[in-house]
């Protein structure tokens, strides 16, 4: 499955094996997002409440963890469609910028084993790429946080490319790095490049996606480390 003519190849313990390009979705995914986004959707919710733009209104965990791994604009208006994006990106902004400081003062969190498993797939010789419905300024923080450098060698954000799907997204990755490819993410909107290109993924049950939501995905993760296991399982699938 990851195997084709003109791939880079290396030897491990005596067989042949091609190298990837992995593509990882951030919150849900790598991210334990609802430690600090919970936090800054209350605050941005309670702006708006307190400027008369809205009702008090207490959101559940299941509610606050649908948002995770949608755009700013479609995560309001799944979860407030009655106030217009204008009033909404204004909370949306104050959102972003307490978990922007979340980030920064060290609240934020991985998964646990999520640094391990970056590294054993990047020792392994594959190339990590990061690709995230998200603002570049969060980017920015979580990439100075958590030290992504030692491990990703792309970056890519909706907000970069004007909010459109991760699916169009990929036309421009794959023009800055070679395949094969594969796919890593916890959310539909994740899954939906593998399903429009034809091309492998692993569905992390971990995150805040059904396993009815994953069902397309050709391996599921029950936790991190398990990643590690099943690239190495699909590396050598011809």
């Amino acid at each position: 499955m990851l195997a084709g003519p003109g791939l880079s190849r290396l030897r491990f313990h005596g067989r042949d094996f091609c190298m990837a390009t992995i593509i990882f979705d951030f919150d849900g995914t790598l991210h334990d997002s609802m430690h600090i986004y919970r936090i800054a959707l209350n605050r941005g919710y309670q702006w708006l409440v307190e400027q008369g733009l809205a009702t008090p209104r207490e959101f559940t965990e299941a509610d606050m963890a649908a948002n995770i791994g949608l755009t700013p604009h479609d995560a309001w208006a799944r979860m407030a469609p009655e106030i217009p994006w204008s009033v909404a990106s204004r909370a949306a902004a104050r959102v972003g910028g307490v978990m922007d400081s979340l980030i920064d003062d060290g609240t934020a969190r991985l998964f646990p084993g999520v640094p391990e498993m970056l590294q054993q797939v990047k020792d392994a010789g594959h190339t990590l790429v990061f690709l995230s419905n998200c603002r570049n300024a969060y980017k920015d923080a979580v990439r100075r946080a958590f030290g992504f450098d030692a491990w990703f060698s792309g970056y890519y954000t909706s907000e970069q490319f004007g909010g459109i799907p991760k699916e169009e997204i990929f036309e421009t990755i794959r023009k800055d790095f070679p395949g094969p490819y594969l796919v890593v993410g916890d959310r539909d909107k994740d899954l939906a490049i593998a399903r429009v290109h034809g091309l492998p993924s692993i569905g992390c049950l971990y995150g805040y996606g059904s396993r009815e939501e994953l069902s397309d995905a050709t391996f599921l993760a029950e936790r991190p480390s398990d990643i590690t296991y099943l690239i190495e399982q699909m590396r050598f699938m011809r």
